[in-house]
């Protein structure tokens, strides 16, 4: 009989943690490491408009406007737009905003580099959202995920989780 419990236990935890990775946007803090891959691979330049989707505390964004190119930040949680407003104030990064929102609600033609964390699910739905949208050129740099059927230009794992350089 523990056995069983034991299973359906394992089954659960199996379970949500499946659900939580692949359906629900959560958030993961982005490391120092992957924040340097991240701006690495964008090849940041001053004409450049950053894109982060997803932008949780706005560490991505926050790390590109120190380089000096103008960078926007898309967060749906109110916390987490809350906190990052707090810290861009704090550091007096003008060129750096984050707006409150759905990110397949908003227009991605003016951004040059387009950075994603994002679940499976919605990476996939990102995906389609950048094949219309996107101008080409467009860096897109995809964190845990990848894009089906596109061929990454460089891929660089830190720890257990891949960073991806796409190039529309």
């Amino acid at each position: 009989m523990n056995e069983l419990w034991l299973g359906l236990f394992l089954f659960f935890l199996f379970s949500l943690y499946y659900l939580l990775k692949n359906k629900f946007a959560i958030f993961f803090p982005s490391s120092k490491r992957i924040i340097q891959t991240i701006l690495e691979f964008a090849d940041l330049r001053k004409d450049d408009v950053l894109l982060d989707l997803g932008s949780g505390d706005g560490r991505i964004l926050m790390e590109a406007g120190r380089r000096g190119v103008k960078a926007i930040g898309i967060e749906k949680n109110r916390i987490l737009n809350w906190v990052a407003r707090r810290k861009i104030r704090k550091a007096g990064l003008k060129n750096v905003k984050i707006i409150q929102g759905d990110i397949f609600e908003q227009d991605l033609s003016k951004a040059s580099v387009i950075v994603a964390y994002l679940s499976r699910s919605l990476t996939l739905k990102l995906q389609r959202k950048v094949e219309k949208e996107a101008k080409k050129g467009t860096r897109i740099i995809v964190v845990d995920h990848f894009f089906k059927g596109w061929k990454p230009e460089k891929i660089k794992r830190i720890s257990f989780i891949p960073v991806r350089l796409y190039i529309k």
